[in-house]
């Protein structure tokens, strides 16, 4: 039976490994491949204190992020409508038309908040309806709000 020896992974990814994992592999494939690639270093108990320390930092990290998601979630939750304001002409059009800056400004005025215009999907509206806007809080996670305009000329 082969010795194997302890190795930490340095790249992301490899053999389906995360960075910092340690692996056992052949002494050949360690120091004649991985090694000289940058792939993978040898074991010593500084390194694995090392990469462990930034495994934890990391993971810290994603925790805090996760929370602030979550309270930012939460009062786009507690926002139950948008209503804005637009003078009204024919046909029920508005003057103008209902950007994301609108609602970036309804939403900082009201709520605190601090989003992006890129956040808002929002179709071209340009008249007296009510629609919904998607506000994207992270990549997968989005929620739905009902947009009122309001002729301000009655």
């Amino acid at each position: 039976m082969k010795k194997k020896i302890q190795v930490i992974i340095k790249s992301n990814y490899f053999q389906n490994q995360k960075k910092g994992t340690i692996i056992n592999v052949t002494p050949g494939y360690a120091f004649n491949y991985l090694i000289p690639k940058g792939i993978v270093e040898t074991t010593t108990d500084k390194k694995i204190k090392h990469f462990q320390m930034f495994s934890k930092i990391e993971k810290e990290k994603q925790e805090a992020n996760y929370i602030k998601v979550e309270r930012v979630q939460n009062k786009i939750k507690k926002i139950s409508r948008i209503t804005v304001y637009k003078k009204r002409g024919e046909k029920n059009l508005i003057f103008g038309t209902i950007k994301e800056k609108d609602i970036l400004n309804w939403i900082n005025k009201y709520t605190n908040l601090k989003l992006e215009k890129k956040q808002i999907k929002l179709n071209n509206v340009n008249q007296v309806i009510s629609t919904y806007i998607q506000i994207q809080v992270k990549q997968r996670i989005k929620d739905t709000i009902k947009l009122y305009i309001i002729p301000s000329n009655i």
